[in-house]
C-alpha cells in the first residue's frame, strides 16, 4: 500500500467493523457491501455511525463489538494517520502528531495528552457521546496500536480505562488486553502510564519520511478547514479578533450576520460549542507563543483575550496539565 495515499477519513475505521460483521449471519452481505461501496471521500458523522454500531450490536446481540472490531484491525488500515505517527521518534511524538490530525478521521474527536506529577494519560474523549462499544474500539485499538511499536513491553507499563461500568462477563477484555490493567467506571476513557515511558524511541521512526508525510497530511488538514462549516468559521473569526478585543459568541455572530441563537444552533449541529471554540483557538495559540516567542505569561495572556494572567494559567493547565512556563521548559529542553 502506498503509505502518501489520499486518506478517506473515515472509511479507515469501518474496514476492521466490516471484516467482523461479515461474520455475523444476521448482517446481510448486501448492507455491508454498500458501505463498502460508498463514497470514501464522505465523511460519516460520529453522531451517524455510532446510532450505526449501537443498531449492530442490537443485530448481533454482542455487547463485545467493539473490542472484537479492535482485534480485526490491521497494520495500514489507516493508512496516513498511521504511517505518520509510527514514523516519529517517540512515542510522545507520535501520540502527538496522530492527535494533531484527528479532526480528519473523526470531527467529535477531542483527544489530549495529560501530564501530571509523573503520569501521563491517553484521554481519548468524544464530542459526540460513545456507547459502550464504540469506547470499547476506539481505546482497544490505540492500545494495541502502542503495543506493535513496542513489542518487548511490559503490560505493567500502562493501564487501560473506561467510563462505562464493568459488564456482568468481562472476560473479552483479558482476551483484548492481556495481563494490562483494565479499570472500569474511570473518569476518562484512554490510557495512563509513567511519563517516562513517552520517551521511548520507536522502532519505526523515520525522520525523512515523517516529514514528508506530515508536510501532505498538513494540506489535507488545511483543505479541510478551507471547506467551511460554521465551526470552522467560528474559529477563523475568534483567530482574527483574539488579540484586539474579549472574545464573545454576540460580536462573532453578528460579523457572520446570524443571529446569537442560531449561531448555537449551527454549532451545535456539527458537535461543538463557542466556548470549546474558543478554548481551542486560545489553546492552540498560547502553544504557538510559548514555543516560537520570547512572550512573558502575562503577555500571551493579554494576547489570548484575558484581562490578567491568573485566569490563562489555570486555564493552561486544564488543558495540558503544566504550567505555561514548564510547558515551554519542556519543549525547550526536548528540542534542545
Amino acid at each position: 500500500m502506498d503509505p502518501i495515499a489520499e486518506p478517506t477519513h473515515a472509511h479507515q475505521v469501518m474496514r476492521p467493523f466490516t471484516r467482523l460483521l461479515r461474520t455475523y449471519p444476521q448482517i446481510p452481505d448486501e448492507a455491508l457491501d454498500e458501505l463498502a461501496a460508498a463514497d470514501p471521500t464522505q465523511r460519516t458523522p460520529m453522531r451517524i455511525s455510532q446510532e450505526l454500531l449501537a443498531g449492530a450490536v442490537v443485530l448481533t446481540g454482542d455487547e463485545n463489538l467493539g473490542l472484537r472490531a479492535a482485534l480485526q484491525v490491521e497494520v495500514g488500515d489507516f493508512e496516513v494517520f498511521e504511517y505518520v505517527s509510527a514514523s516519529a521518534a517517540t512515542l510522545r511524538d507520535g501520540i502527538e502528531t496522530l492527535f494533531r490530525y484527528t479532526r480528519l478521521m473523526n470531527e467529535a474527536a477531542d483527544f489530549r495528552l495529560e501530564e501530571r506529577d509523573g503520569r501521563a494519560r491517553v484521554i481519548l474523549h468524544s464530542t459526540v457521546p460513545l456507547g459502550r462499544a464504540g469506547a470499547d474500539f476506539q481505546v482497544a485499538a490505540f492500545h494495541t496500536s502502542l503495543a506493535r511499536r513496542r513489542p518487548e513491553h511490559r503490560a505493567s507499563d500502562m493501564r487501560v480505562a473506561f467510563r462505562h461500568a464493568r459488564p456482568a462477563d468481562a472476560s473479552m477484555y483479558d482476551e483484548v488486553f492481556g495481563d494490562t490493567e483494565v479499570r472500569f467506571d474511570a473518569e476518562f476513557d484512554g490510557l495512563e502510564c509513567d511519563a517516562e515511558l513517552l520517551q521511548e524511541s520507536v522502532q519505526t521512526a523515520d525522520a525523512a519520511l515523517h516529514s514528508v508525510l506530515r508536510g501532505h497530511v498538513d494540506k489535507l488538514l488545511s483543505a479541510l478547514d478551507d471547506d467551511g462549516g460554521w465551526a470552522q468559521r467560528v474559529r477563523a473569526d475568534i483567530t482574527e479578533h483574539l488579540t484586539n478585543e474579549r472574545p464573545s459568541a454576540d460580536r462573532t455572530a453578528s460579523r457572520l450576520a446570524a443571529s446569537r441563537r442560531t449561531l448555537t444552533r449551527r454549532l451545535r449541529e456539527e458537535n461543538t460549542s463557542f466556548t470549546e471554540l474558543l478554548g481551542d483557538v486560545r489553546r492552540r495559540t498560547a502553544e504557538h507563543y510559548l514555543l516560537e516567542t520570547d512572550h512573558s505569561v502575562e503577555d500571551i495572556a493579554f494576547l489570548l483575550g484575558y484581562s490578567e494572567s491568573a485566569p490563562f494559567v489555570r486555564a493552561f493547565k486544564r488543558w495540558t496539565g503544566r504550567s505555561p512556563l514548564e510547558h515551554r521548559r519542556q519543549q525547550s529542553d526536548r528540542s534542545g
